[in-house]
């Protein structure tokens, strides 16, 4: 899994909300030194069914910690819909029952949802609260994998090709377009295209990992 603390990104985890609780003790920190900085945690409709979510939230507000929660729901805890995991009918309304500033939109643009952070974070400044945000979306693959998942039943084609429509990237490359960069447009994608044919020549051609390996960097060294 994908980390740079260079760069302010503390990392994600395979264990389902449990980068939830490592932001909010980032935030914390935040909120000690005094440094300005707030922390974002993105997290799937299957990690409010956690109760290390709802600890974090909870903690959150009691504190007055600066951190967004970005909740991107899509209604499915991988094949098993929100209606049969939730005893309850909407997560912003139970959220809202907190010490925090709630935002719900259903949009796929991200130039829109750029402008709704912003004002959630200065709302966020003033109020002194965190943020809760519950965005709509779609998983376009299966859970894991980069295969399509049709045939197991729980979801359609044709929902899957509503959504397609609404595809973030797919929005941007089109307003792009729109704007008469289609040849910049054009070669990102070349650029793209070429790093990834690349990548995987040079993954073909690397020779596998001795088996003294297998135990290196697993377990940290002692003082």
């Amino acid at each position: 899994h994908l980390g740079e603390p260079a760069f302010g990104f503390k990392g994600a985890s395979a264990i389902v909300a449990s980068q939830i609780p490592v932001a909010v003790g980032s935030a914390f920190a935040n909120k000690i030194l005094k440094n300005g900085k707030i922390v974002a945690v993105f997290f799937g409709d299957g990690a409010v069914d956690e109760g290390v979510f709802w600890e974090s939230l909870n903690v959150a507000c009691l504190m007055e910690l600066p951190i967004l929660f970005v909740c991107e729901d899509n209604d499915f805890a991988v094949h098993t819909p929100s209606s049969v995991r939730h005893g309850y009918a909407s997560i912003t309304e139970i959220v809202s029952n907190f010490n925090c500033n709630v935002f719900q939109d259903e949009t796929t643009d991200v130039e829109a949802i750029y402008k709704l952070t912003q004002g959630a974070v200065k709302k966020m400044k003033e109020s002194q609260q965190p943020c809760f945000f519950h965005l709509k979306y779609y998983r376009y693959l299966e859970h894991v994998g980069i295969n399509e998942d049709f045939e197991a039943g729980y979801r359609s084609r044709n929902e899957f090709e509503k959504w397609l429509k609404k595809d973030p990237i797919r929005l941007q490359r089109d307003r792009l377009i729109e704007l008469g960069l289609e040849d910049e447009v054009q070669a990102i994608e070349k650029e793209i295209d070429s790093k990834v044919n690349d990548s995987i020549v040079a993954t073909k051609k690397a020779p596998f990992a001795d088996k003294d390996e297998l135990y290196r960097g697993v377990l940290a060294e002692a003082c």
